[in-house]
């Protein structure tokens, strides 16, 4: 396909649904006052039963359009003030205007909470990418939200076995590594592309898979976010959005069982403490362990989540958030499957068994895992919120591991022995405030806010040594761990402290109903200093001080209430994580630059969400893999790539059909020939051709009542394993799954079936040719889960 094809499809999108947006449906506009007959904002307006929702403004109106004919409950609520319902009947057109007064509640405070139904797919707003609480139709930039009810469908218990069903992102190994936008996402190297609850600090290592048990959503902002979150991948942050205390007591239980020995149990308690419910909890606790189709790999995981949330007043609320895991494993670390590297310098894929892996079983990881994050909200006034947030990260690593050291000959290959343990932090405060006002005909919706992120490790001790050789087909590990009183060819042992500060403003300013203008600028500043702690640190640290500007300029245009199109200049500068000269450091901070336009519909009585985007991203200085037979740990600071490409994603529910689909083309290529690459060279991980597909319909036979199926497809072309060899290519592939579900009163049963069809394929490499990430074979899944309460 080619990329102009793709601005013709956008202009053919915003035609067909602007035409269909003046069908004929319903419209309802009223306004929501208290007692003294002023304007209640942020109140929550919904149809029951329905996919249906908006909040009001700070003016007390809201508006729904889009509304099919027929009787609905409305329902209106909000912090503070007794829930209204009401029975209506939409007609075509224009309805009635409907005023109404809420009425405090008895209680200083009774929390409301507001979510997506059940069993909604539909996610309407985000305030992750603006950090205004606005619909995603409203928001400049392209962002999918993978729901709860998503999550559970697919039996998604970490983020790689979620990563498919985004458009465009998938997993390139059974690890921390992801593609988005055709830019690996890796935690190493991007510190900032997972987010939690849209504070920095992440609270898994790249060598892990990031758990779910305690996350209500997860969000895909994609493209560069570094106006409101700093550094992060140029293809897009991942915010994870995680479950909060509640002011009904709730409890639950889910158990699975699937192949190759996994288990899994979880428990999550929510409710009120008090009797006047100021103070909620709730507690999420769950265990996992599993093995492999790869020989040897085990691993098992153990997470408790409690959380607090205190409503000291109408306006005023503090949340305290606890996370803790621990982590262990034989071959933490999946170095992936062997490739056979053909005389004539192709490649067979299909060559060795599945089973086969490189490391060694004594190999071990064991990660121990913990966050704390305060959260402060005041409403100092109608239009002025202030938010402060502190989050204290901290990961300990101790890990060994073996990796390939050269090529494969006669069907055996060279080994080395990693040694590894690092305690790592990171201390981030962040506080904004909001402010609501107008300048004449033109309303604002301003943020001002600042950073400061105080992150590295305090121990960083890290051995590499030469192992044994082993035959791939018959290996002996005997001798594999080298003696103590064996010299290290590689050693660290540093600490290291960054601290990043950084302040930005934000002016959401809308022209009328149609036109809104974003305009966002940050400035952030490192300074970081790499210290050895001994003489047996062979790179002996390293400096970082740079500074820099983040701009973002955006528009979006409502030309009608259910449709948009919008426009986004983004720029970014990251540091680099590494400037050691024995890595081929220092090296000049990465830039990128995206622009981007795009059209978003809420179609069928705002029960589907279409995005429609294209973007480009030049990217300059990225730091790259070049490892040599000399050096595994060598790196390149890359002249310049760039990424352009398009997506269309579709998400809602149909009456008994819920789905979440769509289709990506990137291209990623190498702009100016270097030592690395020449010019069109395809980077390293990024298929241009995507598509995932994931629908659940849920029987009408009031006999089957409760009974649902469900299939889904990913779709990924050939990809580049490696910058530096072009002819390393990955072939496509396509796999399928399948799910069965039945709900009765409390319980829920049910059994997912992945890769139906067996297929064998590869997800992406690392920084050879030997060895590659191997996606999962046939496997099941058996899921129970109970409503306690």
């Amino acid at each position: 396909m080619k990329f102009q094809y793709l601005f013709l499809l956008l202009a053919m999108f915003s035609n067909v649904t602007c035409s269909y947006a003046q069908s004929e449906q319903g419209t309802l506009h009223g306004r929501i006052v208290n007692a003294e007959d002023k304007p209640v904002s942020g109140a929550s307006i919904a149809f029951q039963n329905t996919t249906l929702g908006t909040i009001t403004d700070e003016k007390g109106q809201f508006s729904l359009t889009g509304i099919t004919p027929g009787s609905y409950i409305l329902t209106v609520s909000n912090v503070g003030y007794i829930a209204y319902t009401q029975s209506m009947r939409i007609s075509k057109g224009r309805n009635a205007f409907l005023n109404l007064q809420l009425s405090e509640s008895n209680q200083e405070l009774k929390e409301v909470i507001v979510s997506a139904a059940k069993n909604s797919y539909q996610v309407s707003s985000s305030n992750s990418s603006t950090r205004l609480d606005v619909p995603l139709l409203e928001t400049p930039q392209s962002v999918q939200v993978v729901s709860s009810a998503v999550l559970r469908d697919r039996q998604a218990f970490t983020l790689n076995e979620i990563a498919g069903t985004f458009t465009g992102m998938k997993a390139n190994n059974g690890n921390g590594s992801f593609q988005i936008r055709g830019f690996t996402a890796y935690s190493p190297n991007d510190a900032s592309f997972l987010l939690f609850n849209g504070i920095r600090g992440n609270l898994y290592l790249w060598s892990q898979q990031p758990l779910l048990y305690n996350i209500e959503s997860v969000e895909l902002l994609r493209g560069p976010s570094g106006a409101l979150f700093s550094e992060g991948s140029p293809g897009g942050v991942v915010n994870f959005i995680t479950k909060k205390p509640l002011s009904e007591k709730r409890a639950s239980v889910d158990l699975s069982l699937g192949s190759w020995g996994f288990g899994r149990a979880s428990a999550d308690f929510a409710g009120p403490v008090s009797s006047n419910k100021k103070l909620l909890y709730r507690a999420i606790i769950g265990y996992d362990r599993s093995e492999s189709f790869r020989d040897y790999q085990k691993k098992q995981n153990l997470l408790i989540a409690p959380s607090l949330t205190y409503l000291a007043s109408e306006r005023t609320s503090l949340n305290l958030e606890l996370n803790y895991t621990y982590s262990k494993a034989v071959q933490q670390y999946d170095n992936g499957s062997y490739v056979y590297s053909r005389p004539d310098g192709t490649f067979d894929f299909n060559h060795y068994p599945n089973n086969l892996t490189i490391q060694s079983p004594t190999d071990y990881g064991k990660t121990h895992n913990a966050s704390a994050t305060l959260s402060f909200n005041h409403q100092i006034s109608q239009n002025l919120k202030l938010t402060v947030v502190e989050r204290a990260v901290r990961n300990v690593l101790d890990y060994t591991d073996h990796i390939p050291v050269g090529r494969i000959r006669n069907d055996s290959i060279s080994r080395g022995f990693q040694d590894w343990e690092t305690d790592r932090f990171s201390l981030q405060t962040t506080a904004f405030a909001t402010y609501t006002t107008n300048t004449g005909p033109l309303g604002h919706q301003i943020i001002a806010g600042s950073d400061y992120n105080r992150y590295g490790w305090t121990q960083n001790d890290y051995q590499y040594k030469p192992s044994t050789r082993i035959s791939i087909l018959h290996p002996d590990y005997a001798g594999s761990i080298p003696d103590a009183s064996v010299p290290a060819d590689e050693s660290d042992d540093n600490k290291r402290i960054t601290n990043l500060i950084g302040a930005y403003i934000q002016d959401q300013i809308s022209v009328g109903d149609k036109l809104k203008v974003l305009l966002s600028l940050r400035y952030d500043n490192y300074n970081g200093k790499e210290t050895p702690l001994s003489d047996r640190d062979n790179k002996q640290g390293d400096e970082l001080k740079t500074s820099g500007w983040i701009p973002r300029v955006a528009l979006v245009y409502l030309p009608v209430k259910n449709v948009s199109i919008y426009g986004t200049y983004l720029k970014s500068f990251n540091p680099q994580t590494s400037n050691n000269v024995l890595s081929g450091g220092p090296f000049p901070t990465r830039q990128a630059t995206q622009y981007e336009v795009g059209s978003k519909a809420d179609l069928i009585g705002n029960r589907l969400s279409a995005t429609l985007s294209l973007y480009q991203i030049n990217y300059a200085n990225i730091l790259t893999a070049a490892p040599t037979e000399e050096n595994s740990h060598r790196q390149a600071a890359i002249d310049g790539t760039r990424s352009r490409g398009g997506e269309f994603s579709v998400v809602g529910n149909l009456n008994r059909l819920s789905l979440i689909a769509g289709y990506a083309f990137n291209e990623h290529e190498l702009v100016s020939t270097t030592s690395y690459g020449k010019k069109g060279d395809r980077f390293a991980n990024a298929p241009k051709h995507q598509i995932n597909f994931w629908g659940k319909y849920v029987l009408p036979s009031q006999a089957l009542k409760g009974l649902g199926i469900a299939a889904g497809v990913r779709y990924v072309s050939d990809q580049v394993g490696l910058l530096s060899n072009q002819n390393f290519v990955f072939p496509s592939y396509t796999v399928l799954d399948a799910a069965i579900s039945y709900s009765r009163n409390r319980y829920q049963v049910q059994v997912n079936a992945y890769n139906l069809t067996n297929k064998h394929y590869f997800t992406g490499s690392r920084s050879g040719v030997t060895l590659a990430g191997l996606g999962d074979p046939f496997n099941v899944r058996v899921g129970i889960s109970y409503q306690l309460w």
